[in-house]
């Protein structure tokens, strides 16, 4: 059996067998020593392991992850989803559309997928169901968008990728705006169309007064990606500084203006977000140990060599890479599939000539996608739970959205160059 089968062979049983994917990853590499009798070399992997954390870039993502749920905890949603319905009220199928708004406001506050989702659904749930909308719909409208946050920076999953690959964590969150757009107005003009099409929800008039009262009230949370993306790119500080301002702003607006967060809170917050953070860190350190052996073998030189052999064009990589991701994206959560496909994934597509910050948003763009595709699917799960919808319903009923996704991301495969354009004039 060849190296590269028995690796994957060896992870695919660990995983099978219900191990997590951090110690699925160790345990691989592990492995390949055993199989090859180079016992010997198994000190390495404390090395590695080590280097692989030891990055001044990886404190931002413990530091990001703090800030979402510090801004999670100061009950802002609500005054976010209230300046989204005065945007969006006037239109038919308001809620839906407010829903999807409320996500994006919220993503670019939080960083997160599922607490976008967990945010925005607490708060959109007893108000949808008062309107009429459908629990179903109400559900998969929320689970659809709440991935947005993944990809709105601050993106924690962005900061991942960009330590995984050595990409500007910088550029990357930038390049994350083109995409949460381009899907946020893919999902409102669906909902808009089913609303009408059946009927669903009030229209709320019109009003500037309430439109400017409610802007008043979200400044405060709306400043959080000012401070955030405003520091870094205007040098103030690097990502990593920037995700302890985050942290910094997010307490005083829990404490000082929301009120909700108490000094009693911060150990249980901490704790939720150092658990987090730390299951990301150790599946990063084991992936540097299985990275160690690809590179040993020279697997991901022999992948990139075959590739480019087999498949004649850019276009023709990133069609097979997005049916890789969103496959990836089904079985394991976005900081998981990256840490261990964008390693090998990364190198080739620059053997193609793809821009590598394009080529990390649209990895980012294809995992937020996963998040509502079964089995794993959390943000889905997440929606149908709050929102007290059977789980199977939500699953028939998603279908629509995916697709919706899908398009959306073949308009940020076929607008590449609008991906960069943002990154390419403010860095």
């Amino acid at each position: 059996m060849s190296i590269g089968a028995f690796l994957v062979l060896c992870l695919v049983v660990f995983l099978l067998v219900g191990l997590p994917i951090a110690f699925s990853l160790g345990l691989t590499a592990v492995s390949y020593f055993f199989y090859t009798d180079n016992l010997r070399y198994l000190i390495v992997l404390a090395q590695r392991t080590f280097n692989g954390i030891n990055s001044f870039e990886l404190i931002a993502i413990p530091l990001f992850i703090l800030a979402g749920d510090l801004m999670y905890e100061g009950k802002i949603s609500q005054a976010l989803v209230n300046l989204a319905k005065s945007l969006a009220g006037s239109m038919r199928g308001s809620m839906a559309i407010i829903a999807t708004l409320a996500c994006m406001f919220f993503g670019a506050v939080s960083g997160s997928g599922p607490a976008t989702t967990s945010a925005i659904s607490s708060v959109m749930a007893k108000g949808m169901k008062e309107d009429g909308y459908p629990p179903v719909f109400s559900a998969c409208s929320v689970a659809a968008a709440g991935p947005l946050g993944s990809l709105i920076p601050p993106s924690i999953t962005m900061v991942v990728y960009g330590v995984t690959t050595n990409t500007s964590v910088g550029e990357l969150l930038l390049a994350g705006v083109w995409p949460g757009v381009i899907f946020g107005l893919c999902l409102m003009v669906y909902e808009f169309y089913i609303c009408k099409k059946y009927n669903y929800g009030t229209v709320i008039p019109f009003s500037l007064e309430a439109l400017a009262k409610n802007l008043v009230v979200s400044i405060p949370a709306l400043v959080t990606p000012v401070i955030i993306l405003g520091g870094i790119y205007s040098g103030i500080f690097t990502p990593t500084e920037a995700g302890g301002a985050a942290v910094f702003y997010a307490l005083l607006v829990g404490m000082l203006w929301s009120k909700s967060i108490k000094v009693r809170d911060l150990p249980r917050i901490l704790l939720t977000s150092g658990v987090a953070a730390a299951t990301i860190i150790i599946i990063i350190g084991n992936v540097s140990c299985l990275s160690f052996v690809l590179t040993r073998e020279q697997i991901p030189e022999r992948l990139a060599a075959m590739a480019v052999q087999n498949l004649s064009a850019p276009w023709q990589f990133l069609l097979v890479v997005n049916i890789i991701y969103i496959f990836a994206g089904m079985i394991e959560n976005g900081s998981s599939a990256i840490v261990m496909l964008a390693p090998i994934l990364h190198p080739i597509a620059l053997k193609f000539g793809i821009d590598p910050v394009f080529f990390g948003a649209m990895t980012v763009a294809n995992l937020a996608i996963g998040m509502i595709t079964p089995p794993m699917a959390a943000s889905l799960y997440i929606a149908g739970r709050i929102f007290e919808v059977e789980i199977p319903d939500v699953i028939r009923n998603i279908m629509p959205f995916f697709c919706v996704m899908l398009v959306g991301l073949f308009i940020v495969c076929v607008t590449a160059p609008m991906v960069t354009w943002l990154p390419s004039v403010l860095m």
